[in-house]
């Protein structure tokens, strides 16, 4: 319990503050993967695939963010991966929200 108080307070307030705030946005982000499974197991809804994926890569981004931190990571392909991670929960979010369900295209053929 000592050596763990010792080790936090080596870390600068802001980045530690920094660090908390990435690990609640990744367990809030973990909760809200498992409410759209839920959601998606219950009604079929194929909308909720892509947030389902959105959801998980940014529950991904937040870990690497937070262990990238508290590790020190410095890689070339980070700068690669971060921006490609955004773009593409952007784009599974806009496509969550713009794609018309069978049900919606059914119903506009009758």
């Amino acid at each position: 319990m000592q050596v763990t108080f010792l080790l936090i307070q080596q870390i600068p307030i802001d980045e530690l503050v920094e660090i908390l705030l990435y690990a609640a946005g990744a367990a809030f982000s973990l909760i809200l993967v498992l409410l759209s499974i839920s959601a998606y197991t219950k009604s079929d809804m194929k909308k909720l695939k892509y947030a389902i994926g959105a959801f998980s890569l940014f529950c991904g981004f937040l870990i690497y963010e937070s262990l990238e931190l508290i590790f020190s990571i410095d890689n070339p392909i980070t700068d690669i991966i971060i921006p490609s991670t955004s773009l593409a929960i952007l784009v599974l979010f806009f496509m969550a929200v713009t794609k018309k369900s069978n049900q919606q295209v059914n119903h506009n053929l009758k």
